[in-house]
């Protein structure tokens, strides 16, 4: 793809997120397969189809990385901003907030503030499975 999202060789054929590779001198191996790049790229093609349809020039796509956090289990987590890298309890405090405040609205932040505290308290872990009786026809 080119530096304006666009699959080499077209004019009016986009792709973004983790079906695209975005290599550039800054990013040889390519950009992360992660939501924030997906949701930039998406906000930035919406610009340029705004600019094709108002036969403005394109603008290309530059990624500004903000860093990366991950939970890994419960009081643990990594961040690894560009001037920082912390883990452990204060990274999943940080982890926490920051995906807390990344929610629309102020009644889904109370409730998943809520239901994460249940949970750390209770010890409450939801498998995440659907489990059904198996019926045998014979």
């Amino acid at each position: 793809m080119d530096e304006f999202n666009r699959v080499l060789n077209t004019t009016n054929i986009f792709a973004i997120g983790d079906v695209a590779a975005h290599i550039d001198s800054k990013n040889p191996k390519g950009l992360p397969m992660l939501a924030p790049v997906a949701q930039r790229q998406g906000e930035h093609l919406a610009r340029n189809i705004l600019n094709i349809y108002n036969n403005k020039p394109l603008q290309p796509f530059v990624y500004h990385d903000k860093g990366v956090m991950a939970t890994v289990g419960r009081k643990k987590a990594v961040v690894d901003l560009p001037k920082w890298k912390f883990h452990g309890t204060f990274a999943w405090i940080v982890w926490m907030l920051i995906h807390i405040m990344s929610l629309v609205g102020y009644r889904n932040k109370v409730v998943a503030f809520l239901d994460w505290m249940s949970n750390y308290f209770t010890y409450d872990r939801p498998l995440g499975l659907i489990i059904r009786p198996y019926n045998r026809k014979e």
